[in-house]
Protein backbone atom coordinates (compact mmCIF):
# COMPACT_ATOMS: atom_id res chain seq x y z
CA UNK A 1 0.00 0.00 0.00
CA UNK A 2 2.49 2.26 1.16
CA UNK A 3 0.52 5.30 2.39
CA UNK A 4 0.24 7.21 5.45
CA UNK A 5 -2.94 5.31 7.06
CA UNK A 6 -6.01 7.84 8.15
CA UNK A 7 -6.49 7.51 11.27
CA UNK A 8 -10.24 8.16 13.24
CA UNK A 9 -11.38 7.75 16.45
CA UNK A 10 -13.95 4.96 16.87
CA UNK A 11 -17.24 6.89 17.56
CA UNK A 12 -16.71 8.42 13.64
CA UNK A 13 -16.43 5.02 12.69
CA UNK A 14 -19.15 3.90 13.71
CA UNK A 15 -21.76 6.68 12.39
CA UNK A 16 -20.60 5.38 9.14
CA UNK A 17 -18.21 2.47 8.50
CA UNK A 18 -19.46 1.80 4.96
CA UNK A 19 -18.00 5.40 4.09
CA UNK A 20 -14.33 4.46 6.13
CA UNK A 21 -14.57 0.87 3.89
CA UNK A 22 -15.23 2.98 0.44
CA UNK A 23 -12.49 5.29 1.09
CA UNK A 24 -9.88 2.56 1.81
CA UNK A 25 -10.82 0.79 -0.93
CA UNK A 26 -10.48 3.84 -3.25
CA UNK A 27 -7.33 5.62 -1.72
CA UNK A 28 -6.01 2.27 -1.15
CA UNK A 29 -4.45 3.36 2.00
CA UNK A 30 -4.71 1.66 5.95
CA UNK A 31 -7.18 3.04 8.52
CA UNK A 32 -6.18 3.79 12.54
CA UNK A 33 -9.24 3.34 14.78
CA UNK A 34 -8.68 4.97 18.26
CA UNK A 35 -10.85 3.30 20.78
CA UNK A 36 -10.53 3.67 24.68
CA UNK A 37 -6.43 4.10 24.24
CA UNK A 38 -5.80 1.53 22.17
CA UNK A 39 -5.23 1.84 18.40
CA UNK A 40 -6.38 -0.38 15.85
CA UNK A 41 -5.26 -0.85 11.80
CA UNK A 42 -8.06 -2.04 9.60
CA UNK A 43 -6.45 -2.15 6.10
CA UNK A 44 -7.19 -4.15 2.51
CA UNK A 45 -5.76 -7.75 2.26
CA UNK A 46 -3.47 -7.60 -0.40
CA UNK A 47 -4.54 -9.00 -4.11
CA UNK A 48 -2.21 -12.59 -4.66
CA UNK A 49 -2.25 -13.37 -8.41
CA UNK A 50 -3.61 -17.04 -9.44
CA UNK A 51 -0.22 -18.74 -9.60
CA UNK A 52 -2.52 -21.33 -11.28
CA UNK A 53 -3.52 -19.00 -14.07
CA UNK A 54 -2.31 -19.70 -17.72
CA UNK A 55 -1.46 -23.22 -16.46
CA UNK A 56 -1.70 -25.81 -18.88
CA UNK A 57 -0.45 -29.24 -17.60
CA UNK A 58 -0.03 -31.09 -21.62
CA UNK A 59 2.57 -27.97 -21.85
CA UNK A 60 4.21 -29.04 -18.96
CA UNK A 61 4.71 -32.71 -19.96
CA UNK A 62 5.97 -31.85 -22.98
CA UNK A 63 8.56 -29.73 -22.01
CA UNK A 64 9.11 -32.31 -19.63
CA UNK A 65 10.00 -34.57 -22.39
CA UNK A 66 11.84 -31.98 -24.09
CA UNK A 67 14.36 -32.03 -21.28
CA UNK A 68 14.95 -35.74 -20.85
CA UNK A 69 18.53 -36.32 -21.26
CA UNK A 70 19.68 -32.64 -20.54
CA UNK A 71 21.62 -33.85 -17.35
CA UNK A 72 23.16 -37.34 -19.22
CA UNK A 73 26.47 -37.17 -18.36
CA UNK A 74 26.93 -35.78 -15.35
CA UNK A 75 28.14 -37.55 -12.28
CA UNK A 76 25.88 -37.39 -9.67
CA UNK A 77 27.40 -38.59 -7.36
CA UNK A 78 29.55 -35.22 -7.44
CA UNK A 79 26.46 -33.21 -8.08
CA UNK A 80 24.68 -34.29 -4.90
CA UNK A 81 28.13 -33.76 -2.80
CA UNK A 82 28.15 -30.12 -4.43
CA UNK A 83 24.65 -29.69 -3.35
CA UNK A 84 25.16 -30.79 0.29
CA UNK A 85 28.35 -29.09 0.64
CA UNK A 86 26.38 -25.85 -0.77
CA UNK A 87 24.39 -26.38 2.14
CA UNK A 88 26.58 -26.82 4.83
CA UNK A 89 28.00 -22.96 3.43
CA UNK A 90 26.33 -20.28 5.92
CA UNK A 91 24.52 -17.45 3.47
CA UNK A 92 23.21 -13.92 4.86
CA UNK A 93 19.35 -14.55 6.23
CA UNK A 94 19.58 -18.27 6.55
CA UNK A 95 18.03 -19.64 9.71
CA UNK A 96 20.17 -22.56 11.43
Amino acid sequence: MGKEPKRIDFDDFKVNPGRVFDDMATQRRPVLIAVKGQVYRLELEPVVDDIWKGYDPKLVRQRLRESAGAMAGIDSEKLLRDIHDARKQASHGRLD
